[in-house]
């Protein structure tokens, strides 16, 4: 999957965030490189002294890895589902609060 987005590099981080452990040293390393960092394929490349074509395939089988963890384990949705939860009451709250203030007035 490209990771030329904004949206896609943001989802990609989070997932690194919480599953990279889960990848090999090199695929961390890598992908830190990639997603963090913002290297180029050719810079990573360079760096570690292998070919374009090798990183992208690492990129490629790491996000897809990624992926994977997350549709077994759904820690990212998860977490996004609560996040929305909490806002929706703290919404509420909010007009709860302006109701009571109302009413006192």
């Amino acid at each position: 999957m490209p990771l030329d987005t904004l949206q896609t590099r943001s989802r990609f981080l989070a997932l690194f965030d919480r599953y990279g452990a889960l990848l090999t040293a090199h695929q961390r390393e890598v992908l830190d490189l990639h997603l963090r960092s913002d290297w180029s394929l050719a810079e990573i490349a360079a760096n570690q002294g292998t070919s374009r074509a090798a990183v992208h395939d690492i990129v490629r089988r790491s996000t897809r890895s990624l992926e994977d963890y997350e549709a077994r384990l759904g820690l990212l949705k998860e977490a996004t589902r609560r996040r929305r939860a909490l806002a929706s009451l703290e919404r509420e709250l909010t007009t709860i609060k302006d109701r009571m203030t109302q009413m006192r007035s």
